[in-house]
């Protein structure tokens, strides 16, 4: 006798941790954003015209997520000598974790200024900054951005200020520029 499919209940710890780190959606919400470059004509033709500020970008978000490996491992490193090789496990999840969000931020916001532009909703003010991206994943962008940026912060202010400098004149960049 054959006994039918039964889903099993998730475990506690199982629900409340997808349910405050939905890593399963902000995967598919990367990969529809992926999808959507693929095949929307617009949206590719639009990066494509604006390559003097993306290539810059991405370069500087990946600067950006080298930066907070390195300084996520000095940090760990600095504290006892044992905390060094937990430091060099993680480095790889904080550098491709702080890229993912980046580069999801980024390109998201890009999008919706493509899509503002394709429809005629573009601001005529200086600056045109767009509107946020809808699905910013928070938890991630807490754990993989703002704790490694205070890390490199703790070990390097100057380089901390320098990349977020940097980062935030190229969102001015595209904003002044990008009509």
């Amino acid at each position: 006798m054959a006994t039918p499919n039964r889903q099993t209940p998730q475990a506690p710890m199982q629900a409340a941790l997808a349910q405050y780190l939905p890593l399963e959606k902000n995967y598919r919400d990367a990969m529809k954003l992926f999808a959507r470059f693929q095949q929307a004509h617009g949206f590719r033709q639009y990066l494509q015209r604006r390559a003097a500020f993306v290539v810059p970008a991405v370069a500087l978000l990946l600067l950006i997520s080298v930066a907070c490996t390195a300084a996520t491992v000095i940090f760990l490193a600095e504290r006892h000598a044992l905390l060094a090789l937990p430091g060099m496990m993680l480095a790889p999840f904080v550098l491709i974790g702080s890229f993912f969000v980046e580069a999801f931020m980024f390109f998201s916001w890009l999008e919706g200024r493509a899509l503002a532009q394709a429809l005629g909703r573009r601001s005529k003010r200086d600056f045109d900054f767009g509107q946020m991206p809808q699905n910013v994943p928070w938890v991630l962008t807490a754990l993989f951005l703002v704790l490694p940026l205070f890390i490199l912060a703790s070990v390097s202010l100057t380089a901390a200020l320098v990349l977020i400098l940097l980062a935030v004149g190229i969102v001015f960049a595209i904003a002044k520029f990008d009509r």
